[in-house]
């Protein structure tokens, strides 16, 4: 006879009889015994569907196979009178109670085999691991590490709802108990945190058992896909929709001369801070990098010396060229945008003014590979660009929101509407979308992201062998265009706003 774990799928598929025939009542009796267990039986009689364990001598129920929703349906009168065995036991554990039984009845039970087995703590260790390293996708594509998911996987699997169970075996664990974080986990911190437990858990437990299924354990039936999914409450919702129609009243309020007013006020608070509230040369010049190239937060800054063109190889006179490499893009693919002279002009007086702040601190030889660097330094990266959060930090301490750490306590941008970092994007693809003389899809193109609405034409979706990436896969002409346009706009609404062109 086949395993029992086959013989409980060919009662699935219909190649045995199914609870609803012992339901029923019309099923004669059919005894099924493991090749590996002989003495574990699994018996569909009557209005019965059981365990047992038989040997020559006698024959033991331990429990109940009929899965509960169909148990509870049997009439009253069919039910045993006797208690006895009445426990419901899945395949795994009817297979465990099997050999304690089997002993009970004098028979010498084999040691079991030791079979490695990660703890859920072990597996969430191995899969940070591997998502902190360079891989490949399905396709044999590459996929670089990111540090927004590495902080996404340590929030969702660190919280104190998952980790008080890191020291349970994975076989020990169960569509149950998945179920059961998931609802901890909604009614302690919002479906937001849910949502991503049950997405990196998931996949987790899927790369483990796809790449790791002998040193993991998990050779099993892949119980995680069975658990229940949850969904917003009504007041989870209205609180969603509130929460959309304040970002979208921030994206519509904002808009160019806003900006250009924050940038004559940044201008004028950075020029104003001497001795330790300086503000260091990356944070200045990368504010108004993040400005004109509209990037994404944590990206934005995130760009090498040896990524910059200063000379434009179309040929457009004081124009360069920078590119976004794939690890830093959310897309996983190059990026390159042109860059105008306000952009070049941008850069050397960053260098230089990072230059001159390492000779006052009495550093030398520094040599940073990107041109926006951070004075942070990290213990296991080095030395590392200018991060989105140094930029919404900058936007606070503007803001008067800094105090408590010796900034500004004063509000400088006092009449400006509420932004982000994030909403300099937005605001720059709806200046590049409704201009006139901007063609359909080059908003996209600019901010590497798909605006609803802006389509594209039929070189898009041409393929790139056999053609020039440069000029039609990227499109530098068009994005010249609309660069120029933005930059002018840019450029206006800060000098409006009383900025003089910034040294």
């Amino acid at each position: 006879m086949p395993g029992m774990a086959a013989i409980c799928l060919a009662a699935l598929s219909g190649q045995l009889p199914k609870p609803e025939g012992a339901l029923e009542g019309k099923t004669e009796r059919y005894d099924y015994c493991d090749t590996k267990q002989p003495y574990l039986v699994l018996r569909v009689r009557a209005h019965s569907l059981s365990w047992l364990v038989k040997t020559r001598d006698k024959t033991v129920k331990i429990g109940n196979a009929m899965p509960p929703q169909y148990r509870k349906q049997l009439p009253e009168r069919r039910m045993r009178a006797s208690k006895v065995g009445d426990v419901d036991l899945g395949l795994r554990d009817a297979q465990k109670q099997a050999k304690i039984e089997w002993a009970k009845l004098g028979n010498e039970v084999g040691t079991p085999e030791d079979k490695p087995c990660w703890t859920l703590g072990k597996l969430v260790e191995e899969y940070k691991a591997n998502v902190s390293n360079k891989r490949e996708d399905a396709r044999g594509q590459f996929i670089h590490p990111s540090e927004g998911t590495l902080a996404d996987v340590e929030q969702a699997l660190d919280r104190a709802e998952v980790v008080k169970y890191n020291a349970r075996l994975l076989n020990d664990l169960s569509e149950d108990w998945f179920e059961a974080v998931q609802k901890e986990l909604h009614e302690t911190c919002g479906f937001t945190a849910y949502r991503k437990f049950r997405t990196y858990g998931r996949a987790a437990l899927i790369w483990a058992q796809k790449f790791r299924r002998s040193e993991s354990g998990l050779d099993g039936r892949m119980w995680w896909r069975l658990a229940e999914e949850r969904r917003r409450t009504p007041s989870e919702i209205d609180k969603k929709i509130a929460r959309d129609k304040k970002l979208a009243k921030r994206k519509r309020d904002f808009t160019v001369a806003h900006l250009g007013q924050v940038l004559a006020e940044h201008e004028r608070f950075c020029l104003a801070r001497t001795g330790n509230q300086r503000i260091s040369p990356s944070v200045r010049w990368g504010f108004w990098w993040d400005c004109l190239t509209g990037h994404r937060r944590e990206s934005g800054t995130s760009i090498a010396l040896e990524d910059i063109k200063f000379v434009d190889p179309l040929g457009n006179r004081g124009w360069g060229l920078t590119t976004w490499q794939p690890e830093v893009v959310k897309t996983q693919h190059p990026f390159v945008l042109p860059i105008p002279p306000l952009g070049l002009h941008i850069i050397n007086c960053c260098l230089r003014d990072i230059g001159e702040a390492m000779k006052r601190a009495g550093i030398k030889n520094l040599k940073s590979p990107w041109i926006f660097t951070s004075r942070v330094t990290q213990s296991n990266a080095g030395i590392i660009p200018a991060s989105g959060s140094g930029m919404a930090n900058h936007i606070r301490n503007m803001r008067g929101l800094r105090g408590e750490h010796g900034g500004n306590t004063r509000d400088i941008l006092e009449g400006v509407p509420e932004f982000s970092i994030h909403t300099l994007r937005s605001t720059m693809g709806d200046f590049v979308l409704d201009h006139p003389d901007v063609p359909a899809g080059i908003a996209s193109l600019m901010i590497a992201h798909n605006i609803p609405g802006d389509y594209r034409d039929e070189l898009d979706r041409v393929g790139q062998t056999g053609r020039r990436w440069y000029f039609q896969a990227q499109r530098i002409p068009e994005k010249t265009k609309a660069m120029q346009l933005w930059c002018d706009a840019l450029l206006g609404a800060f000098q409006d706003a009383g900025g003089l062109y910034p040294t």
